[in-house]
C-alpha cells in the first residue's frame, strides 16, 4: 500500500469515526432528555385516596373458615367486594377454588364457607 492509498483509507476511517461520534452524541442527548410532567386535566375526577385498613370480617366462629382458607390467597377487601351470589353460585365458586386453583379447603369446611358467604354476600 502506498502513501496515497493509506491517506485515502485513513481519511475514510476518520470520516466514519466522526459520523459514529456524532451519532453517539445525538443518541445520548436524546436518551437524557427529561420528559415533561403531565398537564393537569380539568375534566378529571377529584384525586382519590385509598381507604385505610381493610374491612373487618365479622368476629366469631362463622368467619373462621374465611380467615383460615380464603385469606390465604385473597385480601379481606377482595372477599368483601365480591358480587352477591346465590347459594348455588357460592358453592360453585368455592368448588372452583378447590378444583381449578388448588385451594387447600377440606370438604367438611365447604358448607361453613358457603353459609358465611351466602349470609354476608348472598342473594338469599
Amino acid at each position: 500500500m502506498n502513501l496515497r492509498e493509506f491517506r485515502c483509507v485513513a481519511s475514510s476511517w476518520a470520516v466514519l469515526g466522526v459520523v459514529l461520534a456524532l451519532t453517539g452524541v445525538w443518541v445520548l442527548s436524546a436518551a437524557t432528555t427529561v420528559p415533561e410532567s403531565p398537564k393537569a386535566n380539568a375534566h378529571a375526577a377529584d384525586p382519590w385516596v385509598l381507604p385505610v385498613g381493610e374491612p373487618a370480617l365479622p368476629e366469631g366462629d362463622p368467619a373462621a373458615p374465611i380467615r383460615r382458607h380464603c385469606a390465604l390467597c385473597h385480601s379481606f377487601d377482595y372477599i368483601a367486594t365480591q358480587p352477591r351470589l346465590s347459594r348455588t353460585g357460592w358453592t360453585a365458586s368455592v368448588d372452583k377454588m378447590r378444583t381449578k386453583y388448588g385451594a387447600p379447603i377440606p370438604t367438611n369446611d365447604v358448607p361453613a364457607l358457603v353459609n358465611f358467604l351466602v349470609k354476608h354476600h348472598g342473594k338469599e
